[in-house]
């Protein structure tokens, strides 16, 4: 099950993810093509997206994808998975024009 999160092209958003501790995380992004992006992987954010996302630390368990100015290729869905591979949260980004 996914959340879904509206935004417009432009605009900054924050994706949420509770991971009870764990720092050794992963955001992966689908785009519905047949292959799935890493986001964040090994505490390193895509080369291709750095411009634009950062993965912000609260609270110790709390590691948020922020998004600082969403493009409309920046929507599909995101997952965040814990170090076991477990799924923790999951978005479904839609994103209109400006």
């Amino acid at each position: 099950m996914y959340i879904p999160l509206f935004t417009t092209a432009g605009k900054p958003v924050e994706l949420l993810c509770n991971t009870s501790l764990s720092s050794d995380i992963m955001w992966t992004h689908d785009t519905g093509d047949p292959y799935v992006q890493y986001v964040l992987w090994n505490s390193r954010i895509d080369s291709d997206k750095s411009h634009h996302l950062s993965v912000k630390t609260t609270g110790g368990n709390f590691h948020n994808l922020f998004i600082s100015d969403v493009h409309l290729g920046d929507r599909g869905l995101y997952n965040c998975y814990d170090e076991k591979g477990l799924r923790k949260a999951g978005y479904q980004l839609i994103v209109t024009g400006m």
